[in-house]
């Protein structure tokens, strides 16, 4: 379900009408058991996206959640707004609000911040998965080599294809979507050369039947393995999947509960990780400004479970091999910096 939003920078009520539950009730009021206490602080998680997908937006919220009560922050909120019009009104009500932690997601909003984060110098901003033109000293950005981790995702189907033709979906044409893109054609081209690998993009980041009648379509054109990097539309894959009898390889979360009979496995960034990492530095007072990238060798993406009825030991084995080579720095897999314009250079749907 899409959660659209309008908020008036003068209008409390209209802004708490914005407020999802991330514990009992609007508010997070932090728990014991840490010995690192933000007490004296409140914390809010923006989302561009709205929150039930089973995926990426659930795991940050999931994660926020965790954060706010291990480093007892004085109040934790979410709130989703799909409206770039309202951006820039809300953040500045969020900061006015006395918040001093704010977490915002994905390139939508890099205007809006870009507008509001040197008006409160003393507010601490990160901007997940995206970068603001010039650096500024209050914000953070925080990126993932989403790249190395779909290097396995390229291994794996490489590895389990009968046809010699696996596929990529994304969901928009960005950075972050074609790191998974270039990524899994490395690791699919490394296991096998002589594999076709088709990619196509559902421009649309939460509309299931979508994700399902594209990758229908694919599948039906002879791919037989699938790696899906689509947020919420997702769902939909997941559906195509088992309709389809085709196996699916997802993003970001694990795909075994989803797609249990034709799930081979996910691989990603781990959101939940990515907002604690963040909420801690602030607590213990140390925020760090500037644009942050980390990858395989961090634990902040890798591969999820394998599915182990359809993924025999013999390929396990032999991708957590090339995940200890790129832990290694032995392997390198490009379009980490800039994949948009690697992604170019690569052959849709022919060998090579």
């Amino acid at each position: 379900m899409r959660i659209r939003t309008r908020l008036r920078a003068a209008t409390h009520l209209a802004l708490a009408t914005l407020v999802l539950a991330v514990g009992a009730g609007s508010w997070i009021t932090a728990g014991a058991g840490a010995a690192i206490r933000a007490t004296n602080q409140k914390a809010v998680l923006v989302s561009s996206q709205a929150t039930g997908d089973k995926g990426v937006i659930d795991h940050l919220v999931a994660g926020f959640r965790k954060g706010v009560a291990m480093y007892h922050y004085a109040l934790g909120k979410v709130v989703v707004d799909q409206d770039p019009s309202t951006y820039v009104s809300l953040l500045r009500t969020l900061a006015s609000d006395g918040f001093t932690f704010i977490m915002v997601t994905f390139p939508p909003f890099i205007q809006a911040l870009d507008t509001v984060a040197p008006e409160f110098p003393k507010v601490h901003f990160v901007l997940l998965d995206a970068q603001l033109p010039k650096p500024l000293p209050n914000v953070q950005s925080e990126f993932f080599y989403e790249n190395q981790s779909s290097f396995l995702a390229g291994a794996l189907a490489a590895y389990m294809t009968r046809t010699d033709k696996v596929g990529f979906i994304g969901g928009i044409v960005q950075n972050v979507i074609n790191r998974y893109l270039a990524g899994f054609y490395q690791g699919v081209k490394y296991v096998n050369p002589r594999v076709n690998v088709c990619w196509t993009y559902t421009n649309n980041l939460q509309d299931p039947a979508l994700g399902k009648q594209v990758a229908l379509e694919m599948y039906h054109q002879g791919i037989d393995v699938i790696h899906a990097a689509t947020a919420g539309t997702e769902l939909g894959i997941y559906e195509a999947s088992a309709q389809a009898h085709k196996y699916l390889i997802g993003a970001d979360v694990n795909i075994l509960p989803l797609d249990p009979k034709w799930g081979l496995s996910a691989t990603g960034p781990h959101f939940a990780h990515a907002a604690e990492l963040v909420l801690k530095q602030q607590a213990e007072g140390k925020f760090r400004p500037g644009t942050f990238q980390y990858g395989i060798r961090f634990g902040a993406v890798g591969i999820y479970p394998f599915n182990n009825r359809l993924v025999p030991k013999s390929v396990q084995q032999k991708v957590l091999a090339l995940k200890k080579l790129l832990i290694e720095g032995k392997i390198h897999v490009h379009g980490g910096s800039d994949p948009n314009q690697y992604v170019k250079r690569l052959d849709n749907c022919h060998n090579g």
